[in-house]
């Protein structure tokens, strides 16, 4: 039977005080929280996951016991296996989940924060250091261009923070950095473009009045 992993459930080590056991909790309840992850089953998955291991770890009772069948299960090693286990092709699994649902969506009406949010859930630091101890070059590929889909429709601020977290997978592939640069590039071509249109446009009125002022 195996046992979950409560400490890496919360992100913190085996000897967590009761203190920083509750911190961890309050800060991932309220980024995992279903009214802040509308449409995303894995933050829903995740938020149930995380009050679970909350449950056990604040519990002194509870604790102990939890501890007492770790050893059972683990023979005394300081890890556990997880229900369903991250893995890269999971990961990729979440990602092709989230691609399917940015195709759903109306780019114009859509909520940009919700779907950088959802983005940055699975990109979080267990997944990254799985995916870049993966050694699955084709795998990583596959996500890159799976995850530059998803964020197509994000503004140029929200690709600043998740850029870096794409750099990281892609590792030394000279290539797929090439990729991940170029697509950068072309948004931030894009936001500047929108940015001055407002201005240019107003140029443009004001020289077209002008003329016909001189000419008239």
């Amino acid at each position: 039977m195996p046992v979950k992993d409560y400490y890496q459930v919360l992100e913190i080590p085996y000897n967590a005080r009761e203190d920083e056991i509750k911190k961890a909790y309050r800060r991932l309840a309220m980024r995992y929280h279903p009214d802040k992850n509308t449409g995303n089953p894995f933050a829903v998955q995740h938020f149930r996951e995380i009050q679970e291991a909350y449950d056990v770890l604040s519990n002194p009772v509870k604790r102990s016991e939890y501890h007492q069948l770790r050893w059972q299960y683990t023979g005394q090693t300081s890890r556990f296996d997880s229900p369903v286990p991250p893995s890269p092709e999971l990961i990729y699994q979440e990602a092709v989940k989230i691609k399917n649902y940015v195709r759903q969506l109306d780019v114009f009406r859509m909520n940009q924060e919700a779907l950088a949010t959802q983005l940055s859930q699975l990109l979080n630091e267990r997944h990254l250091s799985i995916l870049a101890d993966s050694g699955k070059p084709v795998l990583i590929r596959d996500l890159v261009e799976v995850l530059l889909f998803s964020m197509h429709p994000l503004g140029f601020p929200y690709w600043k923070k998740l850029v870096p977290d794409l750099v990281r997978i892609a590792g030394t592939n000279n290539q797929l950095l090439q990729e991940i640069r170029g697509a950068e590039k072309n948004k931030k071509r894009e936001f500047n473009w929108n940015r001055s249109q407002p201005w240019i446009i107003l140029l443009i009125v004001i020289v077209i009045c002008l003329l016909i002022y001189f000419i008239a």
